[in-house]
């Protein structure tokens, strides 16, 4: 076993040890000492990084025996070593450790909502809650109970308790771990044990920050920030919203209305762009139409279209077949392949679009379907010469079926 000093005095940032053990390992060597201050990844925070003997520490984890051991660049070369714990990294995780302590037992106390897992990731962390359902302004509720407590700097103690006393701590719920048990305890919120690192007052955590509500695995995550995180995640946000009040030259407090109003517009401006393009398209079919002779009392509309989209070759056809006697058969092309649209007008029901679309892909290599009156299908890429003269060919009754 190692002694752990950070169980102790989570703010020790250098300490002394002797090594126990060097092990070569598939990422690197591995150290074991007789006592640590790094953290090793348990409990949903991670481990500490740091230096031995100003070599890197690259990870830490606890080994089958229960030893702490540390991932090295390389192994020391003296039995003794001097470790130095990244102390910016150790800090955050205090902050957002304690942080979520005091998150959990809020809701317990306001919601009795009760935490059961917690993860602290490298951007923010995450406590799940054992709640159907959590709506933003209950939540906001713990944030600020939480807050008073923050702000009201009560101490942060540790107590290292025997297991069978453990019935006299008032614990938030019960332990995972047998034997003696290291209890976290704020006097008058929160009591959990835990082993991980810890500011030494909830002052020390700055601030806590709600960020997102989402349901999970039949629960609530809710997502947090603390201290310098929470701080930089306002600094963003701000960036945020200065840009887009310069950008839309209005105040920070007026942004909401502006967005609002650009979004009416942008709708506005939508519906013209439609009926702009649907215009478009009728003159477009318009002149199509007015171009093809009328052959056996039917004018049978073929078209190609290398700059137009899908849709709007539908609505050429619908526009065109808007008119009696009329067939439209049109194709729209890229290097990707071909699509392809037929409709004939209401009073021609001897004539079949499936079945006339059908034989045009058919003989590009592809297929089609749909109804007597409207159909639609595709073709791999081809000239626009050949699919052209299919479509003619087809539309023309040079095709059989």
């Amino acid at each position: 076993m190692t002694e752990r000093l950070y169980h102790a005095d989570s703010s020790l940032r250098e300490f002394t040890a002797r090594v126990v053990k060097r092990t070569p390992g598939e990422r690197g060597p591995v150290v074991v000492l007789d006592r640590t201050a790094f953290y090793p990844t348990s409990g949903g925070q991670p481990h500490d990084t740091g230096t031995l003997d100003e070599i890197a520490v690259l990870d830490v984890w606890e080994d089958d025996d229960g030893a702490v051991a540390h991932l090295l660049e390389r192994v020391p070369d003296g039995d003794e070593v001097r470790g130095v714990i990244d102390w910016e990294r150790r800090f955050d995780h205090m902050q957002q450790h304690t942080g979520q302590h005091l998150l959990s037992a809020g809701f317990v106390h306001l919601l009795a909502a009760p935490t059961v897992s917690f993860h602290l990731g490298s951007e923010d962390s995450t406590i799940d809650l054992n709640v159907p359902e959590l709506d933003w302004e209950s939540a906001f509720r713990v944030e600020a109970d939480v807050n008073r407590v923050i702000w009201e700097n009560r101490p942060v103690e540790v107590h290292v308790v025997d297991e069978a006393d453990i019935h006299t701590m008032p614990l938030r719920r019960p332990p995972k771990v047998r034997g003696t048990i290291r209890v976290i305890w704020i006097k008058g919120y929160e009591a959990a044990a835990c082993g991980g690192t810890h500011v030494q007052r909830t002052g020390a955590v700055g601030v806590l920050k709600i960020t997102r509500l989402e349901r999970y695995k039949g629960g609530i995550r809710v997502g947090f920030l603390c201290g310098g995180r929470a701080l930089a995640d306002y600094q963003r946000v701000l960036r945020t919203v200065q840009e887009a009040s310069a950008d839309l030259s209005v105040h920070p407090g007026q942004l909401v209305d502006a967005v609002g109003r650009l979004r009416s517009d942008a709708k506005e401006a939508s519906r013209a762009a439609r009926a702009a393009e649907n215009a478009l398209m009728a003159l477009e079919a318009e002149r199509l139409w007015r171009e093809t002779a009328e052959v056996d009392g039917v004018r049978r509309v073929v078209a190609y279209f290398a700059d137009r989209t899908f849709d709007q070759a539908r609505a050429i056809a619908a526009h065109a077949c808007s008119r009696s006697r009329t067939l439209a058969l049109l194709a729209v092309g890229d290097a990707k392949g071909v699509r392809l649209v037929c409709q004939r007008s209401d009073d021609l029901p001897h004539l079949d679009a499936a079945d006339i679309l059908s034989r045009a892909a058919h003989s590009l290599g592809g297929r089609a379907g749909g109804m007597a009156s409207l159909a639609q299908g595709g073709a791999p890429a081809v000239s626009e010469e050949t699919v052209l003269r299919a479509m003619r060919d087809v539309a023309e009754g040079r095709m059989g079926g």
